[in-house]
């Protein structure tokens, strides 16, 4: 499952968002800020694997450990 880092032109605000798997990108993204549908993900930041499929903290969680 991968993570992208979208960032909207509109208001600034920069978010995660992840596409689970077996299924496709969104086309549009809307911004949870200013509802905006122009997020685009930011090209500079390679999606990252979602922290349950990450082996380097042992698959948990990164916020509470488990």
């Amino acid at each position: 499952m991968p993570v992208y880092t979208i960032k909207c032109p509109d208001c600034g605000h920069v978010f995660r968002g992840m596409v689970m798997e077996g299924t496709r990108k969104p086309r549009v993204w809307v911004c949870s800020q200013c509802k905006s549908e122009r997020p685009q993900i930011m090209a500079d930041r390679p999606a990252e694997p979602h922290p349950f499929e990450c082996t380097e903290n042992g698959g948990g969680c990164l916020c509470c450990g488990r």
